[in-house]
């Protein structure tokens, strides 16, 4: 019954070891996107192949309809990510440049202190 109550014990205390490793932040940024003529999917092509981005869990955008143009989108983009490594800042500005590279169409994204600016824990 000893050995039956120390496994229980066991179980329970690494569940609550694993949840506090579990860490999400959620952030949010800015980016121009180029839209060639005639591709209408351009901006939920973008969006899907930033959602594949590693550890990067959602992501949610709005598109400012005031700024953009026939030929530029401007996006308000939400993400939700895990951390890769200890440091928030070289993460946040890793996928800066992974943004940065998901498609030639993306021709800017806001700076890392935006990231950190809007960045929060959400678990």
């Amino acid at each position: 019954m000893k050995k039956i109550i120390e496994s229980w014990n066991d179980y329970l205390n690494e569940d609550r070891i694993n949840e506090d490793r579990i860490r999400i932040f959620s952030t949010q940024c800015k980016f121009v996107l180029k839209k060639p003529e005639g591709a209408a999917a351009v901006i939920d092509d973008t969006l899907a192949l930033i959602r594949a981005i590693p550890d990067v869990t959602v992501v949610n955008s709005l598109t400012d309809k005031l700024r953009t143009t026939e030929r530029r989108a401007y996006i308000d983009l939400e993400f939700k990510f895990v951390p890769r490594s200890t440091s928030i800042k070289n993460d946040l500005k890793n996928m800066r440049e992974e943004i940065l590279g998901v498609s030639n169409l993306v021709l800017s994204v806001s700076p890392t202190r935006f990231f950190l600016k809007t960045l929060r824990r959400v678990q």
